[in-house]
């Protein structure tokens, strides 16, 4: 485990998601969702999964792997997703 005196915080988390989202912009649509309470809710999620991780011992670079795998996996479901929406015509 490495300790570099780094502390992953859930605000700063969905703080740096909702910048990413600005690149590239999410269809809330007509969803009845809270943009920031939902950022924030799935960011404490992860922050405490790979506080997790850190609590367990797992190496920072597993850790980037597995966060790296996470994200290649949702962005196959939201591309898939999106193909099944636009067939839908929707």
């Amino acid at each position: 485990m490495q300790d570099d005196g780094f502390t992953l915080d859930h605000r700063t988390l969905a703080a740096l998601a909702r910048e990413v989202e600005g690149g590239d912009p999410i269809a809330w649509g007509d969803t009845a969702l809270d943009r920031d309470t939902v950022y924030d809710l799935i960011a404490s999620q992860i922050a405490q999964t790979f506080a997790g991780y850190e609590t367990g011992g797992v190496a920072r670079d597993r850790q980037l792997l597995i966060a790296l795998a996470t994200v290649v996996k949702l962005t196959v479901e939201n591309f898939v997703l999106h193909q099944r929406l636009m067939r839908e015509g929707r």
